[in-house]
This record gives C-alpha cells, structure tokens and sequence, in this order.
C-alpha cells in the first residue's frame, strides 16, 4: 500500500478500539473447587435444549473438569439459575 492509498479521512480519525473478550479462568475456579469442596455457579444466560435449560458456562466448566483435567464432577440445579459443583472420587 502506498501512502497516496491511504484514505483521507484517516488522517484525522480517532483511533479504532481493538475488540477484547473477557475468557473465564477455569483453573483457577477448579482451585477453588479442590480447596473449598464445593462452587456455586450462577448464570442468567441460559438456552433450551431439547432436554430442558442450561447454562453455558456451568456447562463449560463441566466439560473442561472432565475433558481436560480428567476429573469427575458432580453437578447439580439448585435454583432456575443456580448450580453446585462438586468433585467426585
């Protein structure tokens, strides 16, 4: 690109934020599992599936205590929006 190609305007533009995502620690709340014995999770964000409600990231979390770190869990609804997740032995 030559600099007679670079648009006019962007001279003068105000910079453009880059987009950022906020990732959730799952190690760090599996600490927290291990030392404490149990973690409530809670989550408004919640999707029908064909066998009921869930809420992702109690589901991500399953998934990354079992998939990645070989664990078993044990997960359990307490509230419409309100989760305990236990490890089990």
């Amino acid at each position: 690109m030559k600099i007679t190609d670079v648009p006019n305007d962007a001279f003068n533009a105000e910079p453009t934020p880059v987009p950022t995502r906020v990732v959730p620690d799952w190690d760090a709340l599996l600490k927290v599992l291990e030392v404490k014995g149990f973690v409530v999770l809670e989550s408004d964000d919640l999707r029908i599936t064909a066998t009921g409600e869930e809420a992702p990231p109690v589901k991500n979390f399953n998934n990354f205590v079992r998939m990645t770190r070989r664990k078993k869990l044990f997960t359990k609804r307490i509230t419409r929006t309100r989760w305990v997740c236990v490890l089990g032995e």
